[in-house]
């Protein structure tokens, strides 16, 4: 029997379904996505799709993590180290976090902020969740700033989020334009000022 025969199991199919939602969302807009669709295009049964995600959701949700863990290998707040000063520490904090976004794509990006925008009580959780890894993160490398006797100031946990929500708004701006000279711009006019005392 030839490989392409062969019934896809595990990691073959769930990427082969993921690969599909996006090309399906590429064409018929996040919307309007449906499960019978996804199978279609992944060459696979609804029935399949039905028994691991509920909702398009959790399909949404999965592929998130999942294209998260391969751009970073691991989670956000372990990969941060000092790098001997806040500028570069910055700098390396918001070019990791630019590699997520590079990884999951437009596609995804945009129904998670679709997601964000609707009464679902599940992103809210969520995106608490993630808004409480990303003040830890941030709290982790100014702590290695106070250690290096660089002077920061003490600011609000709102304010700990800027990092995050200024990559979103790159992102969902300016698409193909963040380079590292784009981001050493975000981090030399807008980080530092804001963080250094």
């Amino acid at each position: 029997m030839k490989e392409s025969g062969k019934r896809r199991r595990g990691d073959a199919l769930s990427e082969s379904i993921y690969n599909a939602t996006i090309e399906t969302i590429k064409k018929a807009g996040y919307t309007n996505l449906t499960f019978q669709q996804i199978a279609q295009a992944a060459k696979t049964s609804r029935t399949v799709i039905y028994r691991r995600w509920k909702s398009k959701f959790d399909l949404l949700y999965e592929i998130l993590l999942y294209k998260t863990g391969k751009a970073l290998g691991g989670e956000l707040i372990d990969l941060i180290e000092d790098t001997g000063s806040l500028r570069s520490d910055l700098l390396q904090l918001m070019t990791l976090y630019q590699k997520i976004f590079t990884e999951v794509g437009p596609e995804i990006m945009n129904a998670i902020l679709f997601e964000m925008g609707q009464d679902n009580k599940k992103m809210n959780e969520l995106k608490e969740e993630a808004i409480t890894k990303n003040i830890l993160t941030m709290r982790k490398l100014l702590g290695f700033a106070k250690a290096r006797g660089e002077k920061i100031k003490e600011v609000s946990d709102a304010t700990l989020t800027l990092p995050f929500d200024l990559i979103r708004v790159e992102n969902f701006l300016r698409k193909d334009d963040i380079d590292k000279n784009r981001l050493e711009m975000l981090v030399d006019e807008i980080l530092l000022p804001v963080f250094r005392a």
